[in-house]
């Protein structure tokens, strides 16, 4: 086999194998991110946000949230609702509600809170997420 060959298969073998990670990776792993959110206490990734169809309350919203020492919940099933300039992006899991609020603004680029309720006491509010 000359060098040609070998290059040319090892280069179509390698653009197969990228296909088919870039299709499980886009179409099977609901943790890929619309929206990452930072500040110095939490990492927060946010997914399928465009299963949000506009209505107050709808939406399959994915979250995965982590904090500083690496300690990470995911939730599913979150929902979007709008009102008064405010988005609210909302899970819950079990007793626990979490919530990403953010203004409306023309640019897109203001600051989110987190909040986290345990029943109705709110037990982490995080802001400046950005």
């Amino acid at each position: 086999m000359n060098l040609k060959n070998l290059t040319n298969k090892c280069l179509i073998s390698a653009i197969g194998l990228s296909s088919i990670a870039s299709g499980f990776f886009a179409f099977a792993s609901p943790t890929l991110a619309d929206t990452v959110l930072r500040n110095a206490e939490w990492r927060i990734n946010i997914g399928n946000e465009n299963s949000w169809n506009g209505v107050n309350g709808t939406g399959n919203l994915t979250y995965r949230g982590c904090d500083t020492k690496n300690r990470c919940i995911s939730l599913r099933n979150g929902t979007i609702t709008c009102r008064d300039g405010v988005c609210t992006k909302a899970w819950r899991n079990g007793e626990y509600s979490y919530a990403i609020t953010s203004p409306v603004t023309q640019n897109g680029n203001a600051p989110s809170t987190l909040t986290v309720r345990k029943g109705a006491s709110v037990i982490v509010r995080s802001t400046g997420l950005r």
